[in-house]
C-alpha cells in the first residue's frame, strides 16, 4: 500500500475494537472504550462540557442530544471514530463550524466527530496548510498578517471545512475563484478507515468531489492545502438611497454588476422588522484602490438614475475589512468563538444565538426582471404585517459570482454554478423565546417570498446554504454533476456510513 493511503488501525484502535466486538453492544456503544482508544477527547452526557459540546450555531437545535461528541487530535483518531461507528452501528456526523442551516452537523444518539482540535495553520511559501477545525476569523487574521489570503465568507466562526467542501463563495471570489478553486490537496479519512492524501493525481475523483460536493459526504477531511492570493488594503463604501428608490437601485445594481471589474465585491441588503419599510444598503469593496472605487460608484449612481442620499468610504487593511463586514471590528477572536467547538475553552462571548431560517437562489443572465423586483419589494413591505414582533427579515443580493468563479467549466469541479450572475439569500430571524407558532409564521413569510420568485428563478441553490425544505435539492445544488458525485460516493462510502436527509 502506498504511503499516501494507509490504514491506521494500530494498538489503540485494537482496544476499541476488542471492547465493542464484531457487532453493536447490547448495552449501547462503549464510549469509554472509544475515549481510551484515541489521543483526543470524548464528551458524553453527564460530563461538565456536554451542554456546550452538543451545541450548534443555532439555538433551535439545542434539544438534539448526541450520544457523544469526539474531538480527535489527528487523522488516526478520526479513523478510530469511524471504525467505532461502523462496528457499533452508531450514526456518525462530522462537524466543523456547526453552522448547517438544517442542523445536520449533529444527531440524536449519534457520534459527532468534531474536527475543532485540528486547527493548525502553516504557511508554505505561496501555499498554506489549514487544519479542518480552523475558523475563518483565525484563518483570515493569520494569513493577512503575512499579506496573504484565500477566498472566504464573512462569518468568523464558520469552519474552513464546511465552506470549502460546499464550494465556498466570498469577498474576493470574482478575482480569485471559490475557496475550493484554490484547493490543491487534502487529507481525508474515508469510511474504510484509510487516511488518504488526495490531489489532482492521487484519488483524483475524490479530490474533484471535495471541491463543491458538500460537507458530510465521502469522508472526514482533517487538513486542506490551498494556494493563497495577495491580500493588501481594501477600499470599502456603503451607499443609501431612499426607500422609494428601491426598485431603481435593484435594477441599476444588476446592470452595473454585469460590467464590474473582477477586484470588486458588492451587495444590496434589506434588513427589516416591524418598523418602517427600510431603504436598501449597497455595499461595495474594491481590492484595486480608492480611485477605481470612485469611478465605479459614479457609474452605479448613473445606472440608478440619481446619486445616493448618503454614503461613506473608508480604506482599511484586508483582515480589518473582513472583521468590519462581519460586525466584529471591535471584537476579539475569542468573542467571536462558537459554543461547542472545543471543550474546556470558555467562550468570552456568543454571537448569532437567534434562530433563523434561510432560502436562496442563484440568478443567471440578466437577473431579476421588473416583476421579480416588485415581488421582492412586496415581500419586504408586508413582513411587519404577518410576522410576530421580536424577529426580523433580511434579503441580500450578493455579487459573489462572475469573473474567476465563472471561468472554469461546470464539470471542472463539483461546484457546478459557473454561469451565475449573483446570489440572493432570504433570511428570517426569531428570538430564542419564540413559540413554535411564531417560528412557523416567520418561516411562512420566508417560504412565501421564495415561492413568489419561482416564475423567474433559475432553480439552482447554494449547497452551503443547505435548505431542508428544498425538494429539488439534487438538481439545485449539483445539476449535471450529480451522477458523477453519486459514483464517487458509491466508490468511497458504499455502505453509506455518512447519512443525512440531503446526503449524496
Amino acid at each position: 500500500m502506498s504511503l499516501h493511503r494507509r490504514r491506521l488501525l494500530g494498538s489503540a484502535p485494537a482496544v476499541v475494537l476488542a471492547a465493542i466486538g464484531a457487532g453493536a453492544p447490547a448495552r449501547g456503544p462503549d464510549y469509554a472504550a472509544l475515549a481510551r482508544g484515541i489521543d483526543g477527547r470524548v464528551v458524553v452526557p453527564g460530563d461538565h462540557d456536554y451542554p456546550e459540546a452538543r451545541q450548534l450555531f443555532q439555538p433551535r437545535y439545542d434539544a438534539i442530544a448526541p450520544g457523544a461528541v469526539a474531538y480527535p487530535a489527528h487523522a488516526a483518531d478520526v479513523a478510530v471514530c469511524l471504525e467505532f461507528a461502523r462496528r457499533s452501528a452508531v450514526p456518525v456526523v462530522p462537524r466543523s463550524g456547526g453552522h448547517s442551516y438544517a442542523g445536520w452537523s449533529t444527531r440524536d444518539g449519534g457520534l459527532v466527530v468534531d474536527v475543532g482540535a485540528m486547527d493548525r495553520l502553516t504557511v508554505e511559501g505561496a501555499g498554506v496548510r489549514i487544519g479542518a477545525g480552523a475558523r475563518l476569523g483565525d484563518v483570515n487574521r493569520t494569513l493577512a498578517a503575512g499579506g496573504l489570503g484565500i477566498p472566504t465568507g464573512l462569518c468568523p466562526t464558520v469552519g474552513i471545512a464546511g465552506l470549502t467542501l460546499g464550494g465556498g463563495l466570498g469577498l474576493v471570489s470574482r478575482a480569485y475563484g471559490t475557496t475550493s478553486d484554490r484547493l490543491t490537496g487534502a487529507t481525508v479519512v474515508t469510511p474504510d478507515g484509510v487516511v488518504r492524501e488526495v490531489d489532482a493525481t492521487r484519488d483524483p475523483e475524490l479530490f474533484w468531489a471535495l471541491r463543491g460536493g458538500g460537507g458530510g459526504n465521502f469522508g472526514v477531511v482533517t487538513e486542506f492545502r490551498f494556494r493563497t492570493h495577495p491580500a493588501d488594503g481594501c477600499a470599502q463604501a456603503e451607499l443609501h438611497w431612499s426607500e422609494a428608490d428601491s426598485a431603481a437601485v435593484l435594477r441599476g445594481w444588476q446592470r452595473w454588476l454585469g460590467a464590474l471589474p473582477e477586484p470588486f465585491w458588492s451587495q444590496v441588503e434589506f434588513v427589516f422588522g416591524a418598523g418602517p419599510v427600510p431603504a436598501p444598503a449597497v455595499r461595495v469593496l474594491c481590492f484595486d484602490g480608492r480611485t477605481e472605487l470612485d469611478r465605479e460608484l459614479t457609474r452605479l449612481s448613473d445606472l440608478v438614475g440619481k446619486p445616493p442620499r448618503d454614503s461613506w468610504i473608508v480604506v482599511r487593511g484586508y483582515e480589518e475589512t473582513l472583521r468590519a463586514m462581519s460586525g466584529c471590528l471591535e471584537e476579539s477572536a475569542a468573542q467571536c468563538h462558537l459554543p461547542g467547538s472545543l471543550p474546556g475553552r470558555t467562550p468570552q462571548g456568543r454571537i448569532g444565538r437567534d434562530g433563523y431560517g434561510g432560502r436562496c437562489d442563484f440568478w443567471t443572465g440578466a437577473g431579476l426582471p421588473d416583476a421579480a423586483v416588485a415581488a421582492v419589494l412586496s415581500a419586504v413591505r408586508r413582513y411587519g404585517q404577518g410576522v410576530p414582533a421580536g424577529g426580523f427579515g433580511v434579503v441580500q443580493f450578493t455579487g459573489d459570482c462572475g469573473g474567476a468563479v465563472n471561468r472554469p467549466a461546470a464539470a471542472d469541479t463539483a461546484f457546478v454554478h459557473r454561469d451565475c450572475a449573483f446570489l440572493t439569500q432570504y433570511l428570517a430571524y426569531w428570538p430564542e423565546s419564540a413559540t413554535p407558532a411564531e417560528v412557523a409564521r416567520h418561516q411562512g413569510w420566508l417560504d412565501g417570498l421564495w415561492r413568489d420568485l419561482r416564475p423567474w428563478a433559475s432553480g439552482r441553490a447554494y449547497q452551503n446554504y443547505i435548505d431542508p425544505r428544498l425538494s429539488t435539492w439534487r438538481e439545485a445544488y449539483y445539476g449535471p454533476n450529480l451522477a458523477r458525485l453519486e459514483e464517487v460516493r458509491r466508490t468511497y462510502d458504499p455502505g453509506r456510513l455518512f447519512r443525512f436527509p440531503q446526503a449524496i
